[in-house]
Order: C-alpha cells, then sequence, then structure tokens
C-alpha cells in the first residue's frame, strides 16, 4: 500500500483555499469540503497534512484533527517502539519509587470520565507496541494523542498527570488536577 507523505499537487496548486478544502475534502473522503482553516493548516504545515492523509481511513481521529485544526499539536515524527517502552519505563519507575500506590477509585472514576470527553482520546494506533499492549489491556484500547499514553492505565496511576489545560480554566488540567507543562510528563503507552 502505497502512503500519501504530501498534499497531491492538484491541491497545493488550487487556485484558491476554498477550492483547496474543496478537493482536500475529497482526498479525505469528506462529503464535502474540508473546513478552510483545516485546509489553511495543511497547505502550510506539511505534518498536519501527512496527518491528516494518515487519517483517511480513520473517520473518528481525522474529523477531531478537522474539527478544531488549531489545537492539534504535533511532533515532528512519531516515537519509535523503543521511544514508547523507555518513556513508559520511566513513568513505572517514578511509580514504583512512590510505593506503586494507585489513584484512589473516586480520582480513577474522574479521570476516566474526563478522557472519555476529551478530543484527545482515540483508538490505540495499529503499531507494534500498541497491538502488544492492546493483548493486555483489550482491543478497544484508547491512548491520548497528545501523550500517547493509554488513558484507563495512565488514569489509575497516582503520580500521573493529565498533559492538557481545560478549556475553562487553564491553571487546570483536563482532569481538574493543578495544571503540569507537558515538557514535565513522562511520555508513554502507560
Amino acid at each position: 500500500m502505497k502512503v500519501i507523505q504530501t498534499l497531491p499537487d492538484k491541491i497545493t496548486g488550487a487556485a484558491s483555499l476554498e477550492e483547496a478544502a474543496t478537493l482536500l475534502g475529497a482526498e479525505l473522503g469528506l462529503a464535502g469540503p474540508a473546513p478552510l482553516e483545516a485546509a489553511r493548516r495543511a497547505l502550510n504545515e506539511p505534518l498536519y497534512a501527512r496527518a491528516l492523509l494518515a487519517l483517511r481511513k480513520m473517520p473518528a481521529l481525522r474529523d477531531q484533527f478537522l474539527a478544531d485544526p488549531c489545537e492539534i499539536r504535533l511532533s515532528a515524527a512519531a516515537p519509535s517502539s523503543a521511544a514508547v517502552v523507555k518513556q513508559a519505563a520511566g513513568s513505572l519507575l517514578k511509580w514504583g519509587m512512590e510505593g506503586l500506590k494507585p489513584a484512589e477509585p473516586w480520582v480513577i472514576e474522574r479521570r476516566i470520565a474526563a478522557c472519555n470527553s476529551c478530543k484527545f482520546q482515540a483508538p490505540a494506533p495499529n503499531t507494534v507496541i500498541y497491538r502488544g499492549v492492546k493483548v493486555v489491556v483489550g482491543k478497544d484500547a484508547k491512548i491520548c494523542v497528545s501523550c500517547n499514553c493509554l488513558t484507563n492505565t495512565k488514569a489509575a496511576i497516582s503520580t500521573e498527570h493529565c498533559p492538557e489545560k481545560d478549556p475553562e480554566d487553564p491553571g487546570l488540567s483536563r482532569w481538574g488536577d493543578p495544571w503540569v507543562p507537558l515538557k514535565n510528563h513522562p511520555k508513554g503507552p502507560w
């Protein structure tokens, strides 16, 4: 299967943003044009364009990327399996040093509810590391596309934090805890 790495020339060479949005919508399998802001970002940011093209067969996640393109943060490359394992090991080590204490049941419930209603939650990708994880946690595993963690597992670990700010109170995370900058979070599937 050929993977398209960039937008087709017919989109990048469109005469107007509106025409590019119409062509992008067709390329992504939409019933109509892509939102103008999404088309603008795809034309100006190759990484966002590649993400959209890669998500054509995953409509729920594709539609999240299209609905609020300015809120989608992307890193230059998806973490390798080795990097994910290393980051998960760091998270587990930190948790182990704190005594492996799980979060309180009411905290876990609150965190999972927040994750389940969050635009950053998505089905775990079909990569080697996540396929292996699905054997353990179940085929319906969900990840946070912001930190690459398994949401239900991360929610149960007392030392973990949500990397995203609450849209209504930027001083808090989406879990309702004081917000901690993403650079201070261990990343990984846990």
